[in-house]
C-alpha cells in the first residue's frame, strides 16, 4: 500500500503540470459546445485497489485507473455522468500455483515468492451525480465491464539474486462480462475553467456478476474495487 501511495503521489504531480494541455486537447476534439456548464468532458487518472470476493487466502491487487467521462447537467444540482475506463485492473495477489506443466520449473514456484491473478477490463459506468452544496458531490449508478485479458503471474526469487517469472493465460476460466454498482463521493478542489479544474474522487465499485466459469464452484467470485483518482475537466466556466 505504501508503494501504491507513493506511485499515486508521483502520478498526480506529473499530471497536474500537464492537465491544461490534456484538457485542451479534449476540447479541441469535442468542440466548444462540449465545454460548457451543461456538457463538458473530463480526463481521470488514479489508482485502484481491489479484491475478488469468494476467494480465500488472497490479498488486494493495486493498479492504474485511466478514463474519460462526460458531465451532462440535468438540473441545478443533478448531473448524468457516462464514462469509459479503458484501463481498469481487477484481481488479487497471493494465489497458489498448482503446476507450470514443467517438472523442472515447479520446484522453484513451490511456493512462489510473488503471485497475482490480473484481470484487465474496459469499464463503462453511467452515474447519476448530485451536488450536495458547495464543492461536494455524491454519485451512484450501474457499470458494465468487458474483460480484455486474464493472466496468472508468478515470481520466484533465485539464490543468485535473479528472478524467475512465469505467466499463463486463464481467459477460458473467467467470463468476459462483469457488471455491478458504483458509489462515489467527489470534491471540487479548484473550480473548473479552461482545463484548469481539479476534482478529487473516491469510488467503490461492487461487482454483482459471478465471473468464474467453473460450474463446480460452490462460492461465487465477484469483483470489488476501491478507486482513488483525480479528474481534469475542460469547461469554459460556469455562469
Amino acid at each position: 500500500m505504501k508503494k501504491a501511495a507513493v506511485a499515486l503521489a508521483v502520478i498526480l504531480l506529473m499530471i497536474s503540470g500537464s492537465a491544461l494541455a490534456q484538457s485542451s486537447l479534449v476540447g479541441q476534439i469535442a468542440g466548444d459546445k462540449a465545454a460548457t456548464e451543461r456538457l463538458y468532458f473530463s480526463l481521470k487518472l488514479g489508482m485502484s485497489c481491489g479484491t475478488l470476493k469468494g476467494t480465500e487466502d488472497t490479498e488486494r491487487l493495486g493498479g492504474a485507473n485511466l478514463g474519460l467521462f462526460a458531465t451532462i447537467k440535468l438540473s441545478g444540482k443533478l448531473f448524468l455522468v457516462p464514462e469509459v475506463t479503458p484501463v481498469s485492473r481487477k484481481g488479487v495477489t497471493g494465489i497458489p500455483l498448482l503446476t507450470t506443466g514443467d517438472p523442472g520449473l515447479d520446484p522453484f514456484f513451490d511456493p512462489p515468492d510473488g503471485s497475482a491473478l490480473v484481470l484487465n477490463y474496459v469499464d463503462i459506468p453511467v452515474l447519476a451525480k448530485y451536488r450536495l452544496g458547495g464543492r461536494i458531490h455524491l454519485a451512484a449508478g450501474p457499470f458494465v465491464g468487458f474483460r480484455t485479458s486474464a493472466e496468472e503471474r508468478f515470481r520466484a526469487d533465485l539464490a543468485t539474486g535473479e528472478e524467475l517469472r512465469y505467466k499463463r493465460d486463464v481467459s477460458d476460466e473467467y467470463r468476459s462480462l462483469d457488471y455491478g454498482l458504483v458509489f462515489e463521493a467527489s470534491w471540487v478542489m479548484t473550480k473548473p475553467r479552461r482545463g484548469e479544474g481539479l476534482v478529487f474522487h473516491v469510488r467503490y465499485q461492487a461487482g454483482l456478476a459471478d465471473i468464474l466459469k467453473d460450474p463446480a464452484a460452490v462460492v461465487a467470485v465477484r469483483t470489488s474495487n476501491l478507486q482513488i483518482f483525480v479528474s481534469f475537466p475542460f469547461i469554459y466556466g460556469e455562469k
